[in-house]
């Protein structure tokens, strides 16, 4: 839930204070990349290309510590995605207004693939850290497999698991809103603090963290 309110958080952040464009949410970033290219919006439409190519580097980045920690029997590189997305919201903190947009979401866009990569599953389960789209299916998925027959007596909670999940999202995002207006660059504190306290928690829980590379 930490790490989902953050991602909504982050969001909102690059989208109201850094250019119109997701850092999270790169769906929202092809889905706006194709309408402007086809309304002939060039300029608007290629604010979108650059987030997600720094996604692409953090998912591969990702891939590469992992791998090479399974080689070597450890497996810690999402708590060091982790660290890494924290102490980047911290020098965004410390920039001023008018810093130049571009880096911010590319930054932030990059250590958001890192964390997307780094944490993939809740109680065993498949699950998005960073976007919302699959976590609202397995809601419903879950939701009706404990309404229909026969019954899966894990469903409810799993239900309530991806709900609050996605409940997380939705609050991150308004949070992210209401202090990005009033803060600017200083609002990724926020977020920042739910991350930092969720590092605590996977220190404390290593089973927080997934031991499967890949």
């Amino acid at each position: 839930m930490l790490l989902s309110g953050a991602g909504g958080f982050l969001d909102a952040f690059t989208w109201l204070g850094h250019g119109g464009v997701f850092a999270n949410a790169q769906s929202g970033n092809v889905v706006l990349l194709g309408v402007s290219l086809a309304t002939a919006h060039w300029s608007q439409g290629l604010r979108h290309i650059p987030p997600i190519v720094a996604f692409l580097a953090g998912v591969f980045t990702e891939h590469l510590l992992r791998t090479h920690e399974a080689r070597r029997g450890r497996h810690r590189s999402a708590l060091f995605s982790l660290g890494v997305e924290i102490v980047l919201l911290l020098i965004v903190a410390m920039l001023p207004r008018d810093f130049p947009d571009l880096p911010i979401v590319l930054g932030i866009a990059f250590v958001a693939a890192l964390q997307n990569s780094g944490f993939t599953k809740v109680e065993g389960m498949a699950y998005n850290s960073v976007m919302t789209t699959g976590n609202l299916r397995r809601t419903a998925e879950t939701f009706f497999a404990g309404l229909t027959t026969p019954k899966n007596p894990d469903a409810p909670r799993q239900a309530l698991i991806f709900a609050s999940i996605c409940l997380s999202f939705a609050v991150g995002a308004g949070c992210g809103a209401f202090a990005t207006v009033r803060l600017g660059n200083a609002a990724v504190l926020v977020s920042a603090a739910a991350l930092i306290l969720a590092f605590w928690l996977c220190r404390r829980l290593p089973d927080l963290t997934d031991p499967t590379p890949g």
